[in-house]
């Protein structure tokens, strides 16, 4: 009944004569009114099951993502296609988010983006709540288990739309899920009766390599010139990634780095140079490659090995979207095993994360019974060198913390430049016309600034007062200086989001369940990662068990299926001959070194 509609949109808007996988069945489920989980690989065509149906209801699609990334190339996708798409993004004043309720509902919007930290906001849910809403779609849904490997606190707020709104159809869809992370799926969303669609998550166009050697530098450099196309690299710290980034450029090979201490516009101009293929690798931390549209990623290599399975099916899911042939290739040696059995034995000092929590909150004025949904941006460098934390347990606290729902760890947070009128207008006399002329203009377009800081838009003001924007940022800069306004630049950095007020002392709890269970999970998730390491099985059967799918065939094509038991002893030779090292041999001829025989 809905097939030709659907059918003749999908063709109309992107091209396509067909549905692939599962496609058509979500979106039928969905056409019925039917609460739906859909659980589609990357690249399987995830935004296509809540697009499709979005356009054909009457009224608007609201879409909840966790990443500023992902919702952007989702809406400007829409609007390269003239379909009417509105993003939440910044703060809003109730005056302005007033103007963008309106906004949707006459101007014909189809799709409205936002962050899942919004519905905490009451103005936003009353909006919502009147609201001509069709249909609630939410991206990345495995955010709200918190047991799963990227649990977001505030994703649980969602089951309060759910509530608001009961009779609109929820579309819930991720790549991947465990049994336990489907269970959350349908109580967390209070979606107990949704009808779940499950793509097969083996991908045949990728061909998994698992490689131990004792030196990932040599392996890493006489393995790139062998792979064709652009490429991620994936390393765990933001000093590998640049390490990495110079090494691989002092051997002639065009690369970039991608990691959350970067500044917006290095981020910006390292990501467009590596999609527009003017650089062939891109080393980058994990976060990476989510919201960015590039199906021809040729392969992918994981420096460090993974902490996690979920994790590894996540990144290795970004090469090859196109189609082709990709490869992917898990670098690892004895350092990533023992960094990882390290893992199992680690057991977090509760008292010192507590006291973490409470010097932290005291550092920023945050007093018991108020913070609730205030954010707070730092370095995550700076805050270790404060508290006297090594990053990884300055990290394990920040997790433990969210995990707790206390509050929600922002990687990569940036801040908008705002100021505010520190100065009496009676005293501006003494200054200079210019300067006198600016505080003016200032104080006539930002009114409310003389009581608290408020957000400014450089380009626009820089224009009004014919400044170039480098001007007029060092005369904000100086005019800061003198104590005539207070202006806080745009910074890029990491930040928490408190999902509560701050408790006492004596309700900050961690208790024995919660922590348990906590360990139990990430035990469980830790010693699969190190059994995938280990084993001689068939990766992608693997993977599939992991996600509790069963065994199909074996793959055929990965490291573990094509391993060589008996290396031609005169090849062996020749190679020998010819200067490759031990490690050479075997990685080269995919055996193990007790198989070599010369």
């Amino acid at each position: 009944m809905t097939q030709p509609n659907a059918l003749e949109i999908l063709k109309q808007y992107w091209g396509y004569d067909s549905f692939r996988g599962h496609q058509k069945a979500i979106i039928d489920s969905v056409l019925n009114g039917n609460d739906t989980i859909g659980l589609l690989p990357t690249g399987g065509g995830k935004s296509i099951c809540y697009q499709i149906p979005g356009l054909i209801f009457p009224g608007l699609t609201m879409v909840i993502s966790p990443l500023i990334a992902l919702m952007e190339d989702q809406h400007n996708g829409l609007i390269k296609r003239d379909i009417k798409s509105f993003h939440f993004k910044g703060s809003y004043s109730p005056r302005s988010l007033d103007e963008a309720f309106r906004n949707l509902r006459y101007g014909n919007y189809k799709f409205a983006f936002f962050a899942p930290e919004r519905i905490a906001n009451p103005l936003f849910l009353e909006y919502i709540k009147h609201a001509h809403v069709s249909l609630l779609a939410i991206d990345e849904a495995h955010c709200i288990s918190q047991w799963g490997f990227d649990f977001r606190p505030s994703y649980l707020n969602v089951r309060i739309l759910r509530e608001l709104r009961p009779e609109i159809p929820v579309l819930a869809l991720t790549a991947s899920a465990t049994a336990r992370v489907k269970r959350d799926l349908h109580t967390q969303l209070n979606i107990p009766e949704a009808q779940l669609f499950e793509g097969s998550i083996r991908r045949d166009n990728l061909h998994l390599q698992l490689k131990f050697t004792p030196n990932k530098e040599r392996q890493l450099l006489r393995l790139l010139p062998t792979l064709l196309g652009t490429g991620i690299i994936y390393a765990k710290t933001r000093k590998s990634c640049e390490v990495l980034s110079a090494l691989l450029t002092k051997h002639g090979h065009s690369s970039c780095f991608f990691h959350a201490g970067l500044s917006g516009d290095l981020k910006s101009l390292n990501q467009s140079m590596w999609i527009e293929n003017k650089v062939k690798v891109m080393v980058a931390t994990t976060a990476f490659g989510m919201g960015i549209d590039k199906g021809d990623v040729g392969w992918v290599i994981h420096w460090d090995a993974p902490d996690t399975l979920e994790g590894y099916y996540q990144e290795i899911g970004r090469a090859g979207r196109n189609g082709s042939t990709s490869l992917t290739y898990l670098l690892y040696h004895q350092y990533d095993i023992a960094r990882l059995q390290k893992t199992l034995s680690e057991v977090p000092n509760i008292a010192a994360v507590e006291e973490f929590y409470r010097s932290f909150c005291s550092k920023h004025q945050i007093a018991v019974g108020t913070g609730d949904q205030l954010k707070v941006q730092f370095s995550i460098v700076s805050l270790a060198e404060k508290f006297k934390l090594s990053i990884p347990t300055l990290l394990t606290y920040i997790r433990l913390l969210q995990h707790r729902g206390l509050w929600q760890f922002i990687e990569s947070d940036r801040s908008v430049p705002k100021f505010s009128i520190t100065s009496s207008i009676d005293t501006w006399d003494r200054l200079t016309l210019e300067d006198r002329e600016l505080l003016t203009t200032l104080a006539r377009t930002y009114p409310n600034a003389t009581h608290t800081a408020h957000r400014i838009d450089l380009k626009r003001f820089a224009a009004m007062m014919h400044f170039t924007i480098d001007h007029f940022k060092d005369k904000l800069g100086e005019l800061t200086q003198r104590g005539l306004i207070a202006f806080e630049s745009e910074q890029s950095g990491s930040a928490v989001l408190f999902m509560q007020p701050r408790p006492s002392n004596k309700s900050l709890t961690f208790p024995k369940n919660f922590i348990d269970a906590w360990l139990s999970s990430k035990v469980e998730r830790t010693t699969s990662m190190l059994k995938f390491l280990h084993s001689s099985d068939c990766l992608v059967q693997q993977i599939e068990t992991y996600f509790d799918q069963g065994k199909s065939e074996p793959c055929g094509a990965c490291s573990s299926c094509i391993h060589n038991y008996y290396p031609d002893q005169e090849k062996v030779k020749e190679m020998v001959s010819n200067g490759l090292s031990l490690d050479d041999i075997w990685f080269d001829l995919n055996c193990s070194p007790d198989e070599l025989r010369f």
